[in-house]
């Protein structure tokens, strides 16, 4: 069975039906969840543009720390009320190369996917995706539900 879960999340409310489906799995199993929060950085993609001072973007980036906690403080609460035992990790990086690195220590990975297709999926590109082709642990997709 799934003793140790991954379920990536960015906080939105899009994302809540796969960390559910993760969390009961993970109590069914009698296993633990690793809940990841990647922040990529708002400079990176910006740097031969911007306009603004590097501090602007570490202001910036300090906000987002922010948010990912206080989002990763509610689900690790949420999972704990459950039963479930959590971790909670932040990780400065884009989210492909970030999700797909933490999932070689975990027998799951648990996402969410908006099941777009044709040229929207190409044009949106899809994280979920691409770590569905590139995951050598076996990935559970759940369709989203927005808003």
């Amino acid at each position: 069975m799934f003793k140790k879960i991954l379920i990536p999340t960015d906080g939105s409310e899009f994302g809540q039906d796969a960390l559910e489906q993760g969390l009961d799995l993970a109590k069914m199993s009698g296993g633990e969840v690793t809940i990841l929060y990647a922040i990529e950085s708002p400079y990176e993609p910006f740097q031969d543009y911007a306009t603004q001072p590097p501090e602007y973007f570490e202001k910036l980036m300090n906000e987002y720390k922010a948010q990912a906690k206080s989002v990763l403080n509610r689900i690790s609460a949420e999972a704990e009320s459950k039963g479930v035992h959590t971790r909670a990790v932040i990780v400065e990086q884009h989210p492909v190369p970030a999700i797909l690195e933490a999932a070689k220590d975990h027998d799951l990975v648990v996402m969410a996917t908006h099941g777009r297709k044709g040229i929207d999926r190409v044009m949106m590109g899809s994280v979920t995706d691409k770590v569905l082709h590139n995951c050598s642990t076996p990935v559970l997709v759940v369709r989203g539900v927005s808003g």
